[in-house]
Order: structure tokens, then C-alpha cells, then sequence
């Protein structure tokens, strides 16, 4: 038994027990359900409200296998989450919230699971293949830069399973030094691709509890933060324009997808209005459907397998987000918590409050709690203080924070796997450059948030 295995209840071992076996399929048979019931009502929106409680029932099902399969850290913060929810729950004398915490989360649950279908198929492509290839002839010395536009590239709808394509592209006799400049170069790409990806955990959950905001805004916005944050990354490394076009040739393959899914998903929120989560949880599926068939027959039943076995490993983040979503709805309807809180940020300028939102994003994700549950604490703070930043700001701040928070947590999955991946000890991935140089983009999006804030408002 692995060390990963010794930190789960119920560990996926190589030949799990009748009881392993069960669990893990009891998990796959209630998120498959939710998804399916999520993607019929995005498609028949008079249905929505009781496919809605059939799916808030099957995500307050699935809690409890999803526990016992759960990290220990995993375990650790749910039953801190679980034990304030209780708690607040008592003094208040409602269980109202909790119904309206697990109907917020259900439509993330959707959407984690058709983010693995959509990894699983892309990995196996012709297009990640070439890309792995051309990545590969890359220069020693343009490492820190190549791992970091190729994580930027394949992140944005691969997310951490980038991770596992790069990797093997470091030669077998490499150092500890160039793994560890590779696998934190790798974290850069895939935290500022985080910026702005409908399919990154932290997008979706702003997007969807910010409905107000254009999504589209937010995205645009998002990638423009992360471009200049990828530049400056590349500047700080030495990759010339000699050495990015060189990097750029070897994503080229990945445009071709990328143009369609792009194009998908835009003409999809434009047609029905959905927002960008529910346009992930519907378009995938067709996506898929289609590179399916493009990769043939003979293929289709080994990726599904593989997606199926996959859904199972978004479990856990998933667990914090229906008990973070829960959390914040028990939260809101405490009697006092956001009128005290609010007067702390009431009256600050825009610069010291968006500065303040990035960095206590930062600084919980450093103690290891999931940035869903400070976002959703923001937020409700926030709800109060509807004047006091442009929301489009306040959104883009959110996923900033949440974005980089994951590259310093000491629970993080990006981390992690990267760790594995690369086989650094990821406490080396920590307590690295990355962590100033979250801090400096921290200052940097708050003074270029903080002027967009003025112009929003003189326009």
C-alpha cells in the first residue's frame, strides 16, 4: 500500500475489497444519475425544478461514500464544514439552507463529471500525441518556459491532467533540480489558464453564483489577466521570442480543438442563454459524442471505461463544494455574520478591498481549506456591499484568488499531482518561486482591477 493509499479509508487498490468495489461503484451510479438529470433540465427548463430536488437528493447520497473514500485532509475539512453547518443550523432552527446549499452545488457535480469525459477523450487523441512529441525536441534551458505555455495550452481543458501529458517529456536521467523547475513551471501554465477556462472548478462556481455578471465578460477578462501573467512569467524565465514561437509550433496541434470547443460553447450561451457552467455540462457530452466517433468505433468503449473509472477521483473536491456551497447558504441566513463582517470593508477604496479579497483567498488556501469555501464566505459578505467594488472586478478577484491559492495549498490537487508526476515531494512545490510570485500578481490584479473599477463607473 502506497502513501496515498494509507491517507484514504477506502484507497482504490490495485485489487479492492467487495466493500472498495461497492463504494466506488455507488459513487459512479449517483454522479452519473446527477449529471444526467442536470443535463435534462438545461435542455427542458420547465422540467428544472423536479429533476432539481431529484438531483439535491442524489447529491446528499452520494456524501457519505464520497467520505469514506475521502483523503484524510479531505475528511478534515468536510467534518469542520459539517460541524459549523450543524451548529448554525441549531441556532437558527432551519434546514431550509441546506436544501438551497445542495441544489447550488448539483449543477458543479455535472459539471466535474463531464470535465472527465471531455479529459479522457482529448488525452487520447492524435492531437496530444503530436503536441508530446514536439514538446519534447525542446532545449533544456527553455524548460521552465515550455512547461509553462504547455500547461497554459493543454490546461485550459485538460486542467491538471496536463500534468500527465508533460511529464513524461522530461528525460528519464533528469535531476531533481530540472523536475522541480519543470513541474512548477507546469503549475504556473495551469493556475493562469485557471484565469479564464469554463472548464476550471473555480470559473464555474463564480460564474454560477455571480449570475449577474456577463460570463463572457468574465472570460475575456480572465484570459487577458492570464496572458499578461503568462508573459511576465516567460520574461522572469528568459524565453525569448525565439523560444516562445518554438513552444507555440509545438501546441499548434491543439488549435484545431480548441477553435471547435471554443466555438461550441460560445454559439451554445448565445442560443439558449445558458451560463457558462451549464454550456460545459451540455456541450461536452455532444463534444464528445463527436470525437468519438472521429477517433472510431474500436476506441470508444476503452475511453469510456477509462472516463467512467475517472469520475470517481473528482470526488473529493467535490465533497468540499457541496459542503462549502451548504456552508455559505447556512451562512447567509445567520442572523448578524455579514453585517459584522461588512463594516471591516466598508469605506476601503477599491485597490486595498480587491487586494484584500486576493489575498485572504491566498492566505486560506495556504492553511488548506478549498477556495470554494473563502469565495463563498466573500460572496456573502459582498452581498451586502453591492456598491462598494464593480462586480465584474469583484468576480475576476474571486478567480484569481482561487486560482492561485491551489498552486500554494498544502491540499491542493494540482500540487499534488504534480508532485506524482513529476516525483518532487511536494512540499518543494510550496515553498517555491510560485509563492512570490502569487503574491506579486495578487498586487498587480488588484491595481489593474481597481482601474477598471474606475472606468466601469465613470462609464
Amino acid at each position: 500500500m502506497n502513501k496515498a493509499d494509507k491517507n484514504t479509508v477506502l484507497p482504490d487498490a490495485a485489487h479492492p475489497s467487495p466493500l472498495q468495489r461497492a463504494v466506488i461503484r455507488l459513487i459512479q451510479a449517483l454522479l452519473l444519475g446527477l449529471t444526467a438529470l442536470q443535463f435534462a433540465a438545461l435542455l427542458v427548463p420547465a422540467w428544472k425544478g423536479p429533476l432539481g430536488d431529484v438531483a439535491a437528493v442524489l447529491l446528499a447520497l452520494f456524501i457519505v461514500p464520497a467520505f469514506l473514500r475521502a483523503r484524510r485532509t479531505t475528511r478534515i475539512l468536510f467534518c469542520f464544514l459539517a460541524t459549523a453547518v450543524a451548529g448554525v443550523t441549531l441556532s437558527v432552527g432551519d434546514l431550509r439552507p441546506i436544501w438551497l446549499g445542495l441544489h447550488n452545488a448539483m449543477l458543479l457535480g455535472a459539471f466535474l463529471c463531464v470535465l472527465q469525459l471531455l479529459r479522457t477523450i482529448a488525452h487520447a487523441g492524435p492531437a496530444i500525441r503530436e503536441v508530446r512529441t514536439r514538446l519534447g525536441q525542446l532545449d533544456a534551458r527553455h524548460v521552465p518556459g515550455g512547461f509553462a505555455v504547455g500547461a497554459f495550452g493543454l490546461g485550459s481543458f485538460l486542467s491538471f491532467g496536463a500534468h500527465a501529458v508533460l511529464a513524461p517529456l522530461l528525460m528519464p536521467e533528469a535531476g531533481e533540480g530540472a523536475r522541480r523547475a519543470a513541474a512548477l513551471g507546469s503549475i504556473r501554465g495551469i493556475s493562469f489558464a485557471a484565469f479564464w477556462s469554463p472548464f476550471f472548478v473555480g470559473v464555474a462556481f463564480v460564474t454560477h453564483q455571480m449570475h449577474d455578471v456577463p460570463a463572457g465578460s468574465v472570460i475575456l477578462l480572465g484570459l487577458f489577466c492570464a496572458t499578461l501573467a503568462l508573459l511576465c512569467d516567460l520574461a522572469s524565465t528568459g524565453t525569448g521570442p525565439r523560444s516562445l514561437g518554438r513552444i507555440i509550433h509545438g501546441l499548434a496541434p491543439l488549435a484545431p480543438i480548441s477553435a471547435m470547443i471554443a466555438a461550441v460553447f460560445i454559439a451554445i450561451m448565445e442560443l439558449t442563454g445558458m451560463s457558462a457552467i451549464g454550456a460545459v455540462v451540455v456541450g461536452v457530452p455532444l463534444l464528445s459524442a463527436v470525437m468519438l466517433v472521429v477517433s472510431g468505433r474500436e476506441q470508444a468503449p476503452r475511453i469510456l471505461k477509462t472516463s467512467l473509472a475517472g469520475i470517481v477521483y473528482g470526488s473529493d473536491e467535490l465533497l468540499l463544494v457541496a459542503a462549502a456551497n451548504v456552508f455559505a447558504a447556512v451562512l447567509a441566513g445567520l442572523p448578524g455574520f455579514a453585517p459584522t463582517v461588512a463594516p471591516l470593508l466598508a469605506g476601503l477604496a477599491p485597490f486595498p478591498l480587491l487586494l484584500a479579497v486576493l489575498l485572504l483567498m491566498l492566505a486560506a488556501g495556504a492553511l488548506g481549506f478549498h477556495p470554494a469555501i473563502s469565495a463563498a464566505v466573500l460572496l456573502g459578505v459582498f452581498a451586502i456591499l453591492p456598491d462598494a467594488v464593480d462586480r465584474l472586478a469583484l468576480a475576476v478577484a474571486l478567480i484569481i484568488g482561487w486560482s492561485l491559492a491551489v498552486t500554494i495549498s498544502p491540499v491542493g490537487v494540482t500540487v499534488m499531482v504534480a508532485g506524482q508526476m513529476f516525483r518532487v515531494p511536494y512540499p518543494k512545490l510550496i515553498f517555491s518561486r510560485n509563492l512570490g510570485g502569487a503574491l506579486v500578481i495578487c498586487v498587480a490584479a488588484a491595481g489593474g482591477l481597481s482601474l477598471l473599477d474606475m472606468v466601469l463607473r465613470a462609464g
